[in-house]
């Protein structure tokens, strides 16, 4: 249940602050915090957001978040992202939905400490459901602009043609992990890599800590791959020593990537960096097709130079051959839920990669997602097409054109 809200501080210690800054123990500032979410109410399982609220005449210190007596975040100097004192993090708490007690400790500058507490309660399991939630990542529109003030009453969602009843919904900041595969071949040499390479520093910059992230460097084998951390130092560490080289070998290194990423829980992403022109690969995309169908990962790819791909050859395959392979990357990013960037040399030099990484992040922030419990029959190992659609005028909406329905092992 919600504990007590506290107001703790060691007289001799605040004696000497409170000198110091010219304020007598009787005029102390006064801090105060409250749990806002989750509710005691409801159990609680998955990624749930602690949402906190804090008033404080000083400036915090720090913000403690604890979840079953452990610490899941720790922010120092934090400052309030809106007009309110309104705090926000996000813990993946697993599938069971046990009991779980939340504690929030707020501590200011003068060393006042309040605390708030809540325990939610555990699910109660009537009869054993063996079902899967299904996620949607949906980016929404009006005239290129993203909406950002949608509600659940606002979707509906179509799964094998069948309306499903949304069972979460978020939106905003939920966290992903993403992997960066960019293009240093020969074609990358120059100011072309230095772009890619300030572009995957941005976006590692811009990361929450509960994002997760690798880079990988290809050509017609890997260059440099960092593991997955949400550590930028580690992400970027060893990048001065690349030089591009080789050929281009695009289908097998997103192979690799689609293969990483399987088995990672949450939002996963492929941001990938290169002209899609593939000169090297043992695979051709049919071959990554089905993988790419069932992975639930997005696909957003930034394009370098000329898209049609008419004007190039290789030892594996002719100008039409190229063209195909071209259709294929397309069609598997717009089966994901991602997006094409295409960005011209000038562009590429004058800020554009820099600013298409940077537009790829505010849209992972800024999507919604969707969950529901599949109505159709489970485990049958087809491809199910999902459709979502916004009852707003105006608004269109891009996410999975389906999933797999996995049978059990």
């Amino acid at each position: 249940m919600r504990g007590p809200r506290g107001r703790s501080r060691s007289a001799g210690l605040l004696a000497l602050v409170f000198g110091f800054l010219g304020v007598s123990p009787a005029s102390a500032a006064e801090i105060d915090v409250s749990l806002v979410s989750p509710s005691i109410l409801r159990p609680v399982f998955g990624q749930v957001v602690i949402q906190v609220e804090v008033v404080s005449e000083l400036p915090l210190a720090r913000l403690t978040f604890r979840v079953d007596g452990e610490v899941v975040s720790r922010l120092n100097r934090p400052r309030a992202p809106g007009p309110r004192p309104t705090y926000r993090v996000v813990v993946d708490l697993g599938p069971e939905g046990d009991e779980h007690h939340f504690e929030v400790e707020a501590e200011d500058l003068a060393g006042a400490v309040a605390r708030d507490a809540v325990t939610t309660p555990a699910l109660r399991v009537e009869e054993a459901l063996d079902l899967d939630l299904q996620e949607l990542y949906v980016t929404a529109t009006e005239g290129g602009q993203r909406v950002p003030d949608l509600r659940q009453g606002d979707f509906l969602v179509l799964d094998d043609g069948r309306t499903q009843g949304l069972v979460t919904f978020e939106r905003g900041d939920v966290p992903f992990t993403a992997l960066l595969l960019l293009d240093a071949s020969e074609s990358m040499r120059g100011p072309r890599l230095a772009a890619a390479l300030d572009g995957a520093r941005r976006f590692f910059a811009g990361m929450t800590t509960l994002d997760q992230a690798k880079l990988l460097l290809f050509s017609d084998r890997v260059l440099h791959s960092s593991p997955f951390t949400n550590f930028e130092e580690i992400l970027t560490t060893g990048l001065a020593g690349v030089s591009p080289r080789g050929s281009t070998a695009l289908n097998d290194h997103l192979y690799l990537a689609l293969k990483l990423l399987e088995g990672r829980s949450g939002r996963e992403v492929i941001l990938m960096l290169t002209d899609g022109v593939d000169t090297a690969s043992v695979l051709r995309m049919e071959d990554l097709m089905p993988l790419a169908r069932r992975s639930q990962a997005q696909i957003y790819w930034i394009r370098l130079g000329d898209p049609s791909g008419r004007r190039r050859i290789s030892s594996f395959r002719d100008a039409g051959d190229h063209r195909r392979e071209l259709e294929l990357l397309e069609q598997a990013v717009e089966t994901s839920g991602g997006r094409i960037i295409t960005l011209g040399a000038l562009a590429a030099r004058e800020g554009g990669v820099d600013a298409a990484f940077l537009e790829v992040l505010q849209e992972l922030r800024e999507q919604y997602v969707l969950g529901y419990y599949p109505s159709s029959a489970r485990g049958d190992g087809r491809w199910h097409p999902v459709e979502v659609r916004v009852q707003r005028r105006g608004v269109e909406v891009r996410t999975a054109a389906g999933y797999v329905d996995y049978p059990d092992p």
